[in-house]
């Protein structure tokens, strides 16, 4: 019964998703998407602490997706910020200062490393699908035999990761030597966020040529991400989180894996293809309520969530759910914005000017 709660689009909403130019994968998840039978209540709730990081750490993730390049978003990031302009709500790139973009080999797949100087953080974001060329690799879901010999991944994401680990390496060495860091967190949205799975399994295995610092903190925080390799695979994920905290303290690795309401991604590749996640108890975002999943649920990408009280459909701002609606978020939004951005010329003078005028917009989408 709490599956099937009805809301009334507001006008706004109506645009908003009539605005829509993004897969959504919803129709993904209502094919694919297996729905667990257990109910979570406000037992179940995240802390208000967890939802506010996940906030701040999906900005970078979803930076990460920009056309424009990463150089010129972080030099110009506080007129970007202003009020319509596409890092509007972006705050948390503020704070921080890039130390390396790069592109990989494969697929010309984007991702960036950047230190936020209030938190001590050194944090890597890799995009997710942004091209047909990304998305031809998303669906070569054969499986590759892992180096570890522990298990089998994602041929394509194998593929695209090992395009860019030796830039991304060079850009972490990069940043540790720069800067001082007390933590290193690993982000990505989508496809993004099985490359910052691969990339973190090798430095838990310290596979990566880069030691981490004694003391180091390391995090992990994804959104959407696409189950990356087999049940073998994932268990020797989580021997190695086990081991670092051992060895660390439990408080030096965190592992934040966030599933949505309607999004079809986490249900991909089938797990009857053999593949399985990751996480033993990855978090569900219901529209805007953050939970954490019990483990033995942790395979379902649909969950039903007991409703807060009769006034509670006014809390939804993204009451359809999908693919890009993570953290409060409308990521549709900020790629129209980055498009029009580029659209300006960026590269020449008074090109906030251009931006304003937006003159190429109205054949795009009616901005809500």
């Amino acid at each position: 019964m709490y599956g099937k709660r009805k809301y009334v689009l507001t006008e706004g909403q109506r645009r908003m998703y009539a605005s829509e130019k993004l897969m959504n994968f919803r129709w993904t998840s209502k094919i694919l998407a297996t729905r667990s039978s257990y109910l979570l209540t406000d037992k179940d709730r995240a802390s208000p602490a967890v939802e506010l990081e996940l906030g701040v750490l999906g900005q970078f993730a979803e930076a990460a997706y920009s056309v424009v390049p990463l150089d010129f978003l972080f030099k110009n990031v506080a007129t970007l910020l202003q009020p319509d302009f596409p890092l509007e709500g972006y705050d948390a790139l503020h704070d921080a200062a890039l130390v390396s973009s790069v592109e990989g080999r494969t697929g010309h797949l984007p991702a960036y490393v950047a230190y936020r100087r209030s938190t001590k953080q050194l944090i890597v974001a890799t995009s997710g699908t942004s091209t047909v060329e990304l998305a031809l690799h998303d669906l070569r879901a054969l499986k590759h035999r892992h180096p570890s010999r522990r298990g089998h991944v994602h041929s394509g994401f194998w593929s695209l990761y090992q395009g860019i680990k030796p830039k991304i390496l060079d850009a972490i060495k990069k940043g540790l030597q720069e800067h001082h860091v007390e933590e290193l967190v690993i982000t990505g949205h989508s496809m993004g966020g099985s490359i910052s799975y691969l990339l973190c399994m090798d430095l838990l295995a310290d596979d990566s040529n880069t030691p981490l610092p004694a003391g180091l903190g390391l995090k992990l925080a994804v959104f959407g991400a696409p189950r990356t390799g087999d049940a073998s695979l994932a268990e020797y994920w989580c021997e190695l989180v086990s081991a670092y905290r051992k060895l660390h303290g439990l408080d030096k690795m965190t592992e934040y894996s966030v599933k949505a309401y309607n999004d079809g991604v986490p249900a991909l590749p089938p797990s009857q293809l053999g593949y399985r996640h990751f996480a033993r108890e990855p978090l569900y975002l219901d529209r805007t309520r953050l939970y954490r999943v019990p483990e033995s649920e942790a395979e379902h990408a649909l969950f039903n969530a007991a409703p807060l009280g009769p006034n509670d459909q006014a809390t939804h701002e993204f009451p359809r759910g999908g693919h890009n609606y993570y953290n409060g978020r409308d990521f549709e939004r900020l790629c129209r914005r980055i498009r029009w951005l580029d659209k300006s010329n960026p590269e020449e003078s008074r090109w906030e000017e251009r931006y304003r005028a937006r003159p190429f917009a109205n054949h795009l989408v009616v901005e809500t």
